[in-house]
């Protein structure tokens, strides 16, 4: 496509862009172009890491744009410590799986929360080469519940949560940490025998909650007594251990949503196909993707032509967050090749919030060097921009962000171009 450049125009109109000149006294053109053409889609990616993040999601979560987040989460325990425990005179009391909330909560905590804990039977590992576990990962469990919950938590004000579990385990796992068995001690091999938990959301659950995924907030706790001149009430923690195998599993059903074509083969979804907007949120693999497809086009303005500086503002589209606790606190921009693989980070850009009206919060980005970068970049080297949010924290929320592409007349996503134009 050939731009030509009118130079006896004070406003000009090329193909992808248009552009109003200021004219300094130096015979350069210092130009500024906001209508510069981008295209958007939305991308599913098969598997993202949630393993070692230190936070234990469960729960169910619907959402009118993404669907129903269903969240699992498995993890190891490591064997007590070496207990004397007499034979005669000591009883088994009961057993307690022990969480600590975190104070996060996606959905109404007056709502009762449901949990199911239920004993795995694989040994919960890597996969050859890999070193993370994901979102998809998953190791078999036995069909029947070792312990259940129904009540109200309240994230923000309560310490921790105790779960019943089966007297029959814990009759059985008294009896072999009295009698020191083999299987027992040391850690290792109580793994064997029991390789771990997993956490699910029970009947009627609609809030998804967080927990402290480590060794000292994570723990299931067995009660009992010694029958002495007084009884005495003592017990023993099976903490968490292997907190790099902690994961998360998220099944998502997007039945009904604007996403519900993106599944199975499909991996992306233009803007067009999704009411002109585009969705993020790392948890559930869903990413934007952003090309610049006019920006070559931009070098035939002119032989003298530099840019200055690109900035590139992202708003939340509106009605879609109550307030900015619901969208990403941290959002990357990503330099993707054509399959969507990352290549590099840019930039974690600046969020900028109006707490008062959510009317002009944004999150904003200088994109100078990538577009300077892509200017000459053949086809190899071609990227496009990803946003997503960070790995770890980014991956422990159900935060999510949806955008307006340029056909939509408000709140939609804006790039700045900055250049000069020598005479």
């Amino acid at each position: 496509m050939t731009l030509l450049v009118t130079a006896l125009c004070s406003s000009c109109q090329k193909a992808g862009f248009t552009y109003d000149n200021v004219v300094d006294n130096q015979q350069t053109d210092y130009i500024l172009t906001d209508t510069l053409s981008l295209t958007m889609k939305t991308i599913q990616y098969d598997s993202v890491p949630t393993s070692g993040s230190g936070i234990l999601l469960t729960g169910v979560k619907a959402d009118p744009y993404f669907g129903t987040s269903t969240i699992n989460s498995f993890f190891q325990l490591q064997a007590p410590s070496s207990t004397d425990i007499p034979v005669n005179g000591s009883g088994f009391d009961s057993l307690r799986l022990l969480m600590r909330p975190t104070g996060y909560i996606a959905g109404d905590s007056t709502i009762p929360q449901s949990l199911q804990v239920y004993r795995v039977t694989q040994s919960i590992q890597f996969a050859k080469t890999f070193y993370y576990l994901y979102n998809n990962s998953n190791f078999t469990t036995e069909n029947t519940p070792l312990g259940t919950f129904t009540g109200i938590i309240r994230p923000k004000t309560d310490k921790s949560i105790s779960i019943k579990m089966s007297d029959a385990l814990g009759s059985q796992l008294f009896t072999m940490v009295r009698d020191k068995s083999p299987d027992i001690f040391p850690t290792s091999s109580f793994l064997n025998f029991f390789p771990g938990l997993k956490i699910t959301p029970g009947p009627g659950s609609a809030s998804v909650m967080a927990f402290q995924a480590i060794d000292t907030a994570l723990t299931m706790r067995l009660y009992y007594h010694i029958n002495e001149l007084i009884p005495t009430a003592r017990y023993i923690d099976f903490k968490m251990n292997g907190s790099e195998l902690q994961f998360n599993q998220v099944l998502s059903n997007r039945t009904g949503s604007p996403l519900e074509k993106l599944q199975g083969p499909v991996k992306e979804l233009p803007s067009a196909a999704t009411g002109n907007m585009t969705f993020t949120q790392s948890l559930t693999g869903v990413a934007t993707r952003i090309d610049i497809p006019f920006l070559k086009n931009m070098q035939q303005l002119g032989q003298f032509f530099k840019i200055m500086k690109v900035v590139l503002t992202v708003y939340p589209a509106s009605g879609t967050y109550a307030n900015s606790s619901q969208i990403p606190a941290n959002l990357a921009l990503c330099q993707v090749d054509k399959t969507n693989t990352v290549t590099d980070t840019i930039s974690y850009g600046n969020l900028s919030i109006d707490n008062q009206y959510n009317e002009n919060t944004y999150y904003s980005y200088d994109i100078t060097n990538y577009c300077n970068t892509q200017l000459s970049a053949d086809l190899a080297g071609t990227r496009g921009l990803l946003l997503t949010t960070p790995g770890g924290a980014g991956r422990n929320t159900l935060n999510r962000l949806i955008t307006n592409d340029q056909q939509v007349a408000k709140k939609k996503i804006k790039v700045q171009v900055y250049y000069l134009l020598y005479k």
